[in-house]
């Protein structure tokens, strides 16, 4: 059963960058939606024309820099775990992810 774990496990490496962005993409659509809602609650008494362009800076800085920051400390993070934790740590997170969007009415 080991070499089918390690065997397993060595195909996750090599997919890491696709499974990093994939749960880091997934987190982002199910929770963007308040992170949306709680900038416009905090810029609200700005005018609207500068409330418009912070909204922009979010949207296309703003998640573009936490996506790359949280995809790289989660590819470190997943690069260095042993092989049968790696499979149980992707398997939960995706596991994990789809409850919040089942819960949260995303899906």
């Amino acid at each position: 059963m080991q070499p089918y774990i390690h065997q397993f496990a060595n195909f996750l490496r090599l997919h890491m960058d696709s499974i990093s962005v994939g749960l880091v993409a997934t987190f982002l659509i199910i929770y963007g939606g308040k992170i949306n809602g709680y900038f416009k609650k905090i810029t609200k008494s700005i005018p609207f024309v500068a409330r418009f362009a912070l909204f922009v800076v979010l949207c296309s800085a703003g998640y573009a820099f936490l996506t790359s920051q949280m995809v790289k400390y989660l590819k470190t993070f997943l690069r260095v775990q042993p092989d049968l934790p790696l499979i149980g740590i992707i398997a939960g997170a995706f596991l994990v992810l789809a409850f919040l969007a089942r819960s949260g009415k995303d899906i």
